[in-house]
């Protein structure tokens, strides 16, 4: 079935769009879903891809052995196994870390087969948070095998291989029949972080990807209740009967006087119309919820996703559910990292 996720940035900009917006309630208490621990002695995962199903399928970047900091994608069935899906390639741009998947239907033709998923992916040839590009893996179904195509879809935006470049991807599904997908994606470097986003078609058999452009930061605040000037570590979901597009991000400012001081110890969520999201002059983001660690009962609070339809929308129009991961403090902070999940209802 071809579902129309989001329009295209040239529909979009000629849209109507209204202020009303759609309120988040209060968040449920949390359910624990999977820490690395539970199948390694010392291990990671974090920054989930959610797709709901029977099973719920949960990619992470996975630390790829334990006691090792080298990231791996692992799909993890909820209630069931988990396991490395993805891992760097022998050599080139992404033998060292695969991480920030995420996961959407559509159609990708490739090497005399089409493809019905692709995994949108950080890589990197570097030990080290460094040199990053966005590149495409490849599935018939949602359990693999994926099959990497073999340039990166967004090229490191760097100067230097010191630089952070580009990665925590998030897509949805335009048109899965036509191969398109919408894109979001970080851009780091020296002059900051940004939000990046643009539309990717696979038809041609090699990934184009139109329309770029830097998302709107207007409406988005620190937890100061200042603007912000910085997006990163972000995931989305679409409502069509809502033309919305709900964001979920680390929040700002990081903390500090504690350890780890490189993660968030709050989420917050955003929406913003369709053409707002391609950058309609005048309409801003709406700040809707924070997740602080009053409900979540530890100190880090971070790379977030929500729980998605493999086409990147809600699974149920009303209400969000958030996949976040928690952390502890250092000296251990990195191998306490576990996954949960809440739920607030949304009207």
């Amino acid at each position: 079935m071809i579902r129309r996720i989001a329009a295209l940035a040239a529909v979009l900009a000629l849209l109507p769009h209204s202020s009303a917006q759609a309120a988040v309630g209060g968040w449920s208490a949390p359910i624990r879903l999977y820490a690395a621990s539970d199948i390694q002695a010392r291990g990671y995962a974090y920054a989930p891809s959610v797709v709901a199903g029977s099973p719920t399928r949960i990619y992470t970047c996975h630390s790829k052995a334990a006691n090792t900091i080298r990231d791996d994608i692992f799909l993890t069935k909820v209630g069931g196994t988990s396991t490395s899906v993805l891992t760097g390639s022998g050599s080139g741009w992404d033998h060292f870390h695969n991480c920030d998947p995420s996961v959407v239907r559509v159609n990708v033709p490739f090497n005399g087969q089409t493809y019905s998923y692709a995994m949108f992916y950080l890589g990197n040839d570097v030990d080290a948070s460094a040199h990053n590009a966005i590149g495409v893996a490849v599935a018939h179904n949602l359990d693999g095998p994926w099959v990497k195509l073999p340039n990166p879809v967004i090229q490191f935006p760097g100067n230097a291989p010191t630089e952070w470049g580009a990665g925590q991807p998030t897509a949805t599904t335009i048109n899965a029949a036509d191969g398109t997908v919408v894109l979001a994606w970080t851009q780091g470097l020296p002059s900051g972080n940004v939000g990046k986003a643009a539309q990717v078609s696979f038809a041609s058999g090699t990934p184009v990807v139109q329309f770029e452009r830097v998302l709107p930061m207007a409406g988005l605040t620190k937890s100061t209740g200042e603007p912000d000037d910085g997006l990163n570590n972000f995931d989305l979901v679409y409502s069509p009967p809502r033309d919305r597009f709900y964001l979920v991000r680390e929040g700002h400012p990081y903390p500090s006087g504690s350890q780890p001081d490189y993660i968030s110890d709050h989420l917050q969520i955003a929406s913003i119309s369709g053409a707002g999201f391609w950058g309609t002059p005048g309409v801003s983001w709406t700040v809707e919820s924070t997740i602080t660690s009053a409900r979540t009962g530890r100190p880090r609070t971070h790379n977030p996703g929500f729980l998605r339809t493999a086409y990147g929308t809600l699974p149920n129009e009303s209400e969000l559910t958030v996949v976040y991961t928690s952390a502890g403090y250092d000296p251990d902070s990195l191998w306490s990292y576990t996954l949960w999940q809440t739920t607030a209802p949304l009207s």
